[in-house]
């Protein structure tokens, strides 16, 4: 039988068509464990043969999840974000399923919006990675859905979260510029008490400089864009005492503290050595290349997919990552490397 002119296809036709119950070849479609291996070929064929397009609108009416899995995430042109997405669209289609980006800037209010029209088009599950001021209606929207906080923990969420070790990062950074001799240390890294990044990755910090305590040390808390890292790095060189060098908390300050520098003509690494965070192509194509932390984003995007996709598979995780058991759920820390290129000198 041909496909159906002038109307889609249904599993009526389908049905009528091999001549067995549509009950039978709706739970075939579904992929339904009553239905045996062999059935489920024959039905499927027959479906890919007449053009069967399964009708999500249906499927939601029924009360049935949808295909789609929302990835609600602050600024797509960050560098991580961008390519978080990709593998996440990759890991998500394999598993037969539909990604939809949802960018919040970091709004609130507009992330209250994303997470309720996800909700309303029954979404699968949600990978969000959590503004500092999500709203206590947002927190309960989420509770009764498949989620996975990446990157950013917030305490009102109760969900898994997948990040690097952010601690782990900064103090493996601070550590190597006390290593080459610097005694006068800044750090510029996001600023808030809510989500963990920041309070992790500035923790990380501080630890390096108190095994060092003849070591001076600055501390610069602010979003992450480029204009706020370019502000603070005007702050810590206006100063009558200079930093020798700067732990950054992403790259996307990273362009703001390397502007800054270069307002104030002075040379890196010979009068000033910096360690970014996240390693964009740009990292490797600016002057000597930029010393920076290595995320492994593929390896947390395919697991942060998994647990939206395949919830009840084996947690695949690779070499020294961490498991940490929240009062809000598992933390899934994983592990990061320094990258030492031409951006740090031996003083």
């Amino acid at each position: 039988m041909a496909a159906r002119r002038g109307g889609q296809v249904t599993i009526k036709d389908i049905a009528q068509a091999l001549g067995i119950s549509h009950a039978t070849v709706s739970r075939a479609l579904n992929d339904s464990p009553l239905i045996n291996a062999g059935t489920k070929d024959r039905i499927r064929a027959k479906a890919d043969e007449m053009g069967y397009v399964p009708d999500p609108a249906a499927r939601v009416m029924r009360g049935e999840l949808s295909t789609i899995v929302g990835f609600i995430l602050p600024d797509v042109q960050n560098h991580f974000y961008s390519a978080t997405a990709k593998v996440l669209a990759e890991s998500v289609s394999a598993a037969g399923f539909q990604l939809v980006l949802a960018i919040s800037e970091d709004d609130p209010e507009r992330e209250r919006r994303h997470v309720e029209e996800l909700r309303r088009a029954r979404a699968r599950g949600i990978v969000i990675t959590p503004s500092a001021g999500l709203l206590p209606e947002t927190a309960d929207l989420l509770r009764d859905m498949p989620v996975v906080q990446l990157v950013r923990a917030h305490p009102e969420v109760r969900a898994d979260v997948v990040t690097a070790e952010d601690a782990e990062a900064t103090e493996r950074s601070t550590r190597h510029l006390l290593s080459l001799g610097h005694r006068r240390i800044a750090y510029v890294g996001g600023g808030t008490e809510t989500l963990s990044t920041g309070t992790d990755r500035l923790a990380g910090f501080d630890r390096a400089m108190a095994s060092a305590p003849d070591a001076r040390s600055w501390r610069e808390l602010v979003p992450p864009h480029p204009e706020n890292g370019h502000a603070a790095t005007v702050r810590l060189l206006s100063g009558t005492e200079r930093p020798t060098g700067i732990v950054i908390g992403s790259s996307q300050l990273a362009l703001g503290v390397l502007r800054a520098i270069g307002e104030f003509g002075l040379d890196v690494p010979r009068d000033i050595s910096i360690v970014s965070y996240d390693d964009p192509d740009w990292h490797r194509l600016w002057g000597p290349g930029i010393s920076t932390i290595d995320l492994p984003v593929r390896e947390m995007a395919h697991f942060a997919a998994s647990r939206i996709c395949a919830p009840d598979g084996p947690d695949r995780l690779p070499d020294g990552a961490v498991t940490t058991q929240l009062p809000t759920g598992t933390r899934f820390s994983f592990p990061v490397r320094l990258l030492d290129r031409g951006t740090t000198r031996r003083l």
